[in-house]
């Protein structure tokens, strides 16, 4: 007999009781013989329940599924939730958990639309969240023995907290990087030592660590809520379990054991003019470990969050005690942008139901009541009616740098042009950076202009449709051919060269036609001196540069010189000069400015008519507008279409107004009009 659900009444959810692997007398059963899995599923209230774990885990393959006994009734769940079943039970005592596919009944919408909004609460107010990873495989152990090591050794010497900072150090902060980079450097030393005795061991490490920190779990959306808001958590893969704050720690190391390798390598030797074949087997290996890394930044990405979160509600918990205001949480563009857009493969992409990749986020959004936004299963309410909701009550708010997230690459015909497409394979950062990573305020008013405004008053409710305020700067009047490197290879492989080589070589000769515009009219559209002479360098990298550890600022003559290296380079390659095209070849500067490169991916230099030079959006075309939307950080380009209103192309960089400049004479209403996207 199959299982039926009762209805559960307000405020109450289900818990699982996981019976034990053992019987508790042999009346029925042999002496060690283990029994079936079998469980009790109770109704509880909110606020009478006994402690309980929830669990945290991908749901598999929908079509591959066990039967288990749910009070004594037939249950079927997929492989590897009973692989978690298997593992997670104990041999003579019961085991309290709250499963989702389980507990909440997923054939009713109406259900599953209540308890989502509960799931929240449901994590932060478990004992702990235990994540299941998968069964374990060959190497797996091995691994995340070594992980608790290194982590447990990190924790003891003090340095997770400098590490922290590190990462999330502010681009300015240039004294601290330097503090805190001695800190780690003098801290990783025995790591370091340990890492270049025996590569072959730490390689077979990090390859089996990484399989295990990229597994299909890691891509499930639901997670991000369930790891970040459980107060605390336990890592499982097979047996063997590994906690969060030790995980966090050997995944630090993970990221920063190459570039200490080679930091202390080029110490040894006495700089790169001294490189030897050892010494380039040791960079190879440091290189390689890098590579490795990569594979795990949809992790890496999502820890951040888990700390940011964790702190904030820390953060908060102090400012009730003493009757403060509480901050806790980030907004919904925040944490679609922080766990949807990437450099290059889209990240969190597991959902059985794409209307979740915005639903498994709104119990973290501190905005989520004020924007109106619910969790709605109804079948009759469509994906793109989801997504297009969220988008309009978010740019509603006054947060019009969403718009940025909306990417022609891989979009369903289905949305508006403005609208996210987060079921997209990817998305990219948009100018290369978040917004509230950017230094771009291509809307900044000076104090004298700023007037209030309500954007009630700037929205129209037509379906698809939604009316912003801005200023038309310009026409695009040339557009030069695309710089879309391969995604995978990055633009230090050799393939992408030619590419490099074309894309610098338009941009230069498009410069030289807009000092051209500038000889015919006499008028510069620069307010500042230096835009028209540092615009050839600073356009191919959207005026950012790279410096210590993925860190980016606003370019200057370390960009300016790593730009010589790149065509001093390529010139070489050209005449034949340079034997090879290996990364290795260029100086550091060089490689930044290569890496800083990548970051434009997927764009095409553009001259306007008033002769602005810039990078449009792929799929840019000439007489495309360049709009100064209100509250924008990022210039937008837009197409008008038959019906009188226009087509959201995507941010744009346009040299010369990044930082207000083209706003600095306007006053009120000076020039403004409405644009309708559709």
């Amino acid at each position: 007999m199959e299982y039926a659900y009762s209805p559960l009444e307000m405020n109450e959810f289900r818990l699982l009781t996981l019976h034990p692997r053992f019987p508790d007398s042999y009346d029925n059963a042999s002496p060690g013989e283990e029994l079936p899995i079998s469980c009790t599923l109770t109704s509880y209230s909110r606020d009478e329940c006994p402690p309980y774990e929830a669990l945290s885990y991908t749901w598999g393959d929908a079509s591959n599924k066990i039967p288990i006994k749910v009070d004594d009734s037939t249950f079927e769940v997929t492989a590897n939730l009973y692989a978690a079943l298997e593992h997670i039970r104990e041999d003579t005592s019961t085991v309290t958990l709250w499963i989702d596919a389980i507990c909440i009944n997923q054939q009713d919408d109406s259900e599953k639309t209540e308890q989502v909004k509960m799931m929240r609460d449901i994590y932060d107010s478990s004992k702990h969240a235990r994540a299941w990873l998968g069964p374990a495989e060959d190497g797996t152990d091995g691994a995340l023995e070594e992980l608790n090591r290194v982590g447990s050794l990190l924790i003891a010497k003090g340095l997770v907290e400098p590490m922290k900072e590190f990462f999330k150090l502010p681009a300015d902060q240039v004294e601290r990087y330097a503090v805190l980079e001695g800190m780690i450097k003098e801290g990783f030393a025995p790591l370091v030592a340990e890492a270049v005795d025996d590569t072959s061991r730490t390689m077979s490490f990090y390859s089996k660590a990484c399989e295990v920190l990229s597994r299909e779990y890691w891509k499930r959306v639901w997670i991000v809520q369930e790891i970040i808001v459980s107060p605390q958590i336990v890592f499982q893969c097979g047996k063997t379990t590994i906690e969060f704050p030790t995980l966090y720690a050997s995944i630090c190391y993970m990221l920063l054991l190459g570039a200490q390798i080679i930091t202390w390598q080029m110490e040894k030797i006495g700089g790169i003019q001294n490189l030897d074949e050892g010494s380039t087997r040791i960079f190879q290996f440091a290189i390689a470990l890098g590579s490795e890394g990569n594979n795990i930044s949809n992790t890496t990405k999502l820890f951040g969050v888990r700390l940011r979160y964790q702190k904030e509600l820390s953060e908060s918990s102090e400012a009730a005690q003493l009757s403060k205001p509480s901050t806790l949480g980030s907004s919904l563009f925040e944490l679609l942008a922080r766990l949807h857009v990437t450099g290059a493969i889209k990240a969190y992409c597991g959902a059985t139901n794409p209307k979740d990749r915005i639903f498994a986020l709104l119990g973290m959004a501190i905005d989520w009541s004020r924007l109106g936004i619910q969790p709605d299963y109804d079948h009759t309410k469509t994906c793109s009616d989801i997504y297009t909701r969220a988008a309009r009550a978010i740019i509603g708010s006054g947060q019009v740098d969403f718009l940025s997230l909306s990417q022609p690459q891989g979009r369903q015909p289905d949305l508006p042009s403005w609208v996210p497409d987060f079921r997209a394979e990817w998305i990219l950062r948009p100018c290369g950076q978040l917004p509230w990573d950017s230094a771009f305020k291509a809307f900044h008013l000076s104090p004298e202009s700023v007037y209030p405004r309500t954007h009630d008053e700037t929205e129209i409710h037509v379906p698809n449709q939604v009316r912003l305020l801005g200023y038309q700067v310009d026409i695009i009047e040339e557009i030069g051919r695309p710089w879309a490197p391969h995604y995978l290879n990055g633009c230090s492989a050799e393939s992408n060269l030619p590419a490099i080589s074309d894309y610098l070589a338009d941009i230069t000769s498009i410069c030289a036609k807009s000092d051209a515009k500038l000889a015919e009219t006499q008028h510069d559209i620069y307010t500042n001196d230096t835009d028209r002479s540092s615009a050839r360098k600073r356009v191919p990298v959207a005026d950012q540069e790279e410096y210590g550890t993925g860190f980016i600022r606003r370019a200057g003559k370390d960009s300016d010189e790593g730009y010589d290296h790149v065509t001093q380079h390529l010139a070489d390659i050209q005449a034949q000069v340079a034997p090879t095209i290996a990364r290795n070849d260029l100086k550091p500067r060089g490689m930044s400015y290569r890496n800083m490169l990548g970051w434009q991916r997927d764009r095409r230099p553009f001259l306007s008519e008033n002769g602005y030079v810039g990078l449009a959006p792929l799929f840019g075309q000439i007489g495309d507008l360049i709009v100064l939307l209100e509250n924008a950080q990022f210039p937008y380009i837009l197409r008008q279409v038959s019906d009188g209103t226009y087509n959201l192309i995507g941010e744009a960089y346009v040299h010369g107004i990044m930082y207000g400049e083209y706003l600095t004479e306007k006053t009120g209403d000076d020039g403004l009009k409405a644009f309708t996207l559709s």
